[in-house]
């Protein structure tokens, strides 16, 4: 019954609430992800399952238009061989809203590149360049809150030993949106 009751008032206050995505608000939040990959290198091939927690920082240039930066830490495991590879990551990012700046619900695209340090747990370190693209939806709370829900693609070309990983991107997470003071 409680869960009922949590679920109607969650939708209540997401139909009663706008969003502030408007010129010169700022965007803080973060988001947990699952990518599923395929690992290329020197012709053979490895699945790799990964987790990756990011964060970022945003502002609105415009109306429903923000960019910003985002620092990311992953960690995956390759099937054949099995390795754990830590990988750090920081880079820009944008993103548009799609929907008028009043919806309660708001869909978005975002795109971004970061620049990557990643380390094996056999001792092989190299640098990394990731570019993913992502589409989601944002749930607002209220004007300031909103859960998010995101599908995407990213591409990581390694520098060392020229390997590639393409992989398919879930996340879920949280957002928070501030309004300047006037």
């Amino acid at each position: 019954m409680n869960r009922v009751i949590y679920s109607v008032l969650l939708i209540f206050a997401a139909i009663n609430a706008s969003s502030q995505i408007t010129k010169q608000n700022w965007l803080i939040g973060g988001a947990a992800s699952f990518r599923a990959s395929k690992y290329e290198f020197g012709g053979n091939s490895s699945k790799q399952s990964n987790l990756e927690l990011t964060g970022d920082v945003g502002y609105f240039i415009i109306d429903k238009f923000a960019i910003g930066i985002k620092p990311a830490y992953s960690r995956s495991k390759l099937s054949y061989p099995v390795t754990i590879v830590n990988t750090y990551e920081i880079g820009p990012f944008a993103r548009y809203y799609l929907l008028p700046t009043e919806r309660s619900a708001n869909i978005f695209s975002e795109l971004s590149y970061q620049y990557g340090f990643m380390k094996t747990n056999q001792g092989v370190s190299q640098n990394s360049n990731n570019f993913s693209g992502v589409v989601g939806c944002s749930l607002f709370f209220n004007n300031s809150v909103a859960l998010e829900f995101t599908l995407g693609f990213s591409s990581y070309l390694y520098n060392r030993n020229q390997g590639k990983v393409n992989s398919f991107i879930a996340g879920i997470g949280f957002h928070f949106h501030l309004e300047k003071e006037k």
